[in-house]
């Protein structure tokens, strides 16, 4: 009977990287969409009344009203020291540029992409004490980029899809210093996990070194992986990764190639805590507790990065360029498409259905445009009703890995009052993408439904609907 082969990190290189975990992981989309629209326009406040200001706004998400001012509390911490929605400045609280570009283009997977991007450790995201203990074990570790690499040189490799478990991920590369400090490279862990494999080893635990200071514990294996664990899902939120199979293999997602290239090609860094590092004499609490401000200026910092924006796919623009030159070439006699058609993402998506919408009752198609945003007239899109009147079209985008629950979004000023001077003739298409379907819930009119209480509408200009308040339809697509 052959012994069962084994492997677990040395104990002089395994040290364990921990973040804040969100108790809301389940919902993580949902809670993130909800509290940045929400808090994208309150005004510099004291650090205690802006956190009052915040658990007002937690409190009225889902079922939290009943939920204790404990949890409601650790869920504060959470969202701003995770991902960064709150920006401090001299006793001061605002909200970051993270929170307010979710409230504006509810793209959510380009917000985990910017989240990715600048998470490192060590970072402002944990605890000073424990900020210095990664500095004084010479970490400098930026897992996305790293978990990338890890996928490219397994391609090149195997000559084939790579795949990559949690646990693997914890054990080869997550907790072991000789990864984190960059003395081992992605392809040596790449030999490393497939050489486990061929020889089918189980994965030991430094149970030791996993034991609770405080109650003596030891962790499950399941909470052990769960950290890197938390890496892999976001890449998923992020359109960088897919999952497959009851074990939860990852695989890189080559559809989304140059989200993958940017965060392959930019080495940004966080370097406030460099100076902190190879010092003999010992690094105070309260130094590295002064960076924080810094820390959250610096995730707030990167902004209009292409790459992470949504884009339609190749067969999507194909299709779309022959619907809209089928039209321009029929009514027109120009087959040119002009270049304002594609560009923005959910409103290239709206102008194609209502192309398709209006197919074959109306011959005023030519009259179907997007609107240059520098006109700033309160709409996105002028289409047609069949057969006389004009429709303008105000078009808000969702885009989740998951089916989420959401009924809210921000409308500008100049929105708010083209919809009341247009009446009937304004529309808002709330269109909801997923990764199984494109839905878009249209109001006609939504100063008249917030008039007869179909809608709320707050200070802000966000807008909260019923579902008496409009209908909900399938997006049109052309399908080959």
């Amino acid at each position: 009977m052959s012994r069962i082969k084994s492997y677990r990190i040395p104990d002089e290189y395994f040290f364990r990287l921990h973040h804040v975990r969100p108790r809301f992981k389940n919902d993580v989309e949902e809670v993130l969409l909800y509290v940045a629209t929400t808090i994208s326009e309150m005004p510099v406040l004291s650090k205690n009344n802006f956190k009052n200001e915040l658990n007002k706004v937690l409190f009225g998400f889902k079922k939290n009203t009943t939920a204790a001012q404990k949890t409601i509390d650790n869920w504060r911490t959470e969202i701003s020291a995770l991902f960064g929605f709150i920006q401090e400045k001299n006793g001061f609280s605002e909200p970051g540029l993270t929170a307010k570009r979710l409230a504006n283009n509810q793209y959510l997977d380009e917000f985990f992409n910017y989240f990715l991007f600048s998470f490192q450790y060590p970072g402002g995201h944990i605890k000073s004490q424990n900020t210095i203990k990664q500095i004084e074990a010479g970490i400098k570790f930026r897992p996305c980029q790293f978990i990338l690499n890890l996928f490219v040189e397994g391609e090149k490799i195997t000559g084939k899809p790579f795949s990559l478990t949690v646990e693997e991920l914890t054990q080869c590369a997550y907790f072991d210093l000789r990864v984190t400090t960059g003395k081992r490279q992605a392809n040596e862990v790449v030999n490393l996990i497939l050489e486990n494999r061929k020889d089918k080893v189980e994965y030991e635990y430094n149970y030791e070194a996993l034991r609770n200071e405080r109650t003596g514990e030891f962790p499950s294996k399941g909470d052990t992986n769960r950290y890197a664990g938390d890496i892999l899902d976001y890449m998923v939120l992020a359109n960088l990764l897919h999952h497959k199979g009851t074990g939860y293999y990852y695989y890189l997602n080559h559809k989304n190639i140059e989200a993958i290239n940017f965060h392959l090609q930019n080495n940004t860094w966080f370097g406030e805590y460099d100076r902190y590092y190879n010092l003999e004499e010992e690094t105070k609490n309260s130094e590295i507790g002064k960076l924080e401000e810094l820390w959250f200026d610096y995730v707030n910092n990167f902004d209009n990065i292409e790459a992470f924006a949504p884009h339609l796919e190749e067969q999507e623009v194909q299709n779309i360029s022959t619907l809209i030159q089928e039209y321009y070439s029929r009514i027109k006699g120009d087959r040119k498409v002009p270049t304002k058609i594609f560009g923005d993402y959910g409103e290239t998506l709206i102008l194609a259905h209502e192309y398709l919408r209006t197919r074959g009752g109306s011959n005023r198609q030519h009259l179907i445009n997007k609107i240059p945003t520098p006109l700033g007239v309160g709409y996105d899109l002028q289409s047609i009703e069949i057969p006389q009147k004009k429709r303008y079209i105000e078009v808000k985008t969702t885009k989740s890995r998951k089916a989420i629950n959401n009924n809210r979004f921000k409308l500008t000023p100049n929105e708010w009052d083209s919809a009341e001077t247009l009446g009937d003739s304004y529309f808002v298409y709330y269109l909801v993408i997923n990764d199984k379907s494109k839905n878009i819930f249209i109001i006609q009119n939504p100063f008249k439904q917030f008039k007869l209480g179909n809608l709320k509408v707050d200070k802000n200009l966000v807008v909260e609907f019923s579902k008496i308040s409009g209908q909900w339809h399938k997006l049109l697509e052309i399908t080959n």
